[in-house]
């Protein structure tokens, strides 16, 4: 439970800090637009470019958003380079961000969300059928309620032959012991063969 705390707590001081520059961002777009030489509005195609870059945050290039608000595909690439750049068009970094702000807020996780959407996809799939997946939700879900404790044991010492060797006589007190277990794997491995003539 103590991972959980601390990790929630650096995740804290790293969302702070982006809101923080967020903040300062906002302040410089400002600055830029009361600096700005003309007092023009967004275009129909930078608002598709909006359009397009907002909602397609992630899955499309900014130039593949420029192409798609109608720019020549030639020069895509430098019109969304512009397009984003705060100090060339503050009006539409300011759109963009205020956009992305929101999006920012409904993608944030918290433990809350996280089991709430874990139990919609454990419900939906129970109604298909699908109870592998009801299980892994299942089991995500006791994860993230602290349930399950993970532990992994690494071996970073290497064993001289004299270990080894003690630590097989530990496992085979005798020879009919080692000899036993020895069978008893050659028939897991080979199954019960034919005598041999």
């Amino acid at each position: 439970m103590g991972n959980w705390k601390s990790a929630s707590s650096k995740v804290e001081v790293r969302m702070s800090k982006i809101q923080d520059y967020e903040k300062e961002l906002k302040k410089n777009i400002h600055k830029a637009l009361e600096n700005k030489k003309y007092n023009d509005k967004i275009t129909p195609m930078q608002q598709k470019f909006i359009d397009s870059y907002c909602s397609r945050y992630g899955e499309w290039s900014a130039t593949q958003c420029a192409i798609h608000a109608g720019y020549d595909r030639k020069s895509a690439h430098t019109r969304a380079s512009e397009l984003l750049d705060w100090q060339k068009h503050p009006d539409v970094a300011l759109e963009i961000q205020g956009r992305l702000a929101g999006l920012r807020e409904a993608w944030d996780i918290t433990r809350d969300k996280h089991l709430a959407m874990l139990t919609k996809i454990r419900d939906e799939a129970r109604a298909k059928g699908q109870y592998g997946t009801v299980a892994k939700c299942e089991e995500l879900r006791g994860r993230v309620a602290g349930l399950y404790i993970e532990r992994n044991l690494v071996l970073r010492k290497e064993l001289t032959e004299e270990e080894i060797e003690e630590k097989m006589k530990s496992l085979f007190p005798n020879k009919k012991a080692f000899m036993s277990t020895q069978k008893e794997l050659m028939k897991d491995l080979f199954g019960e063969e034919d005598k041999e003539k």
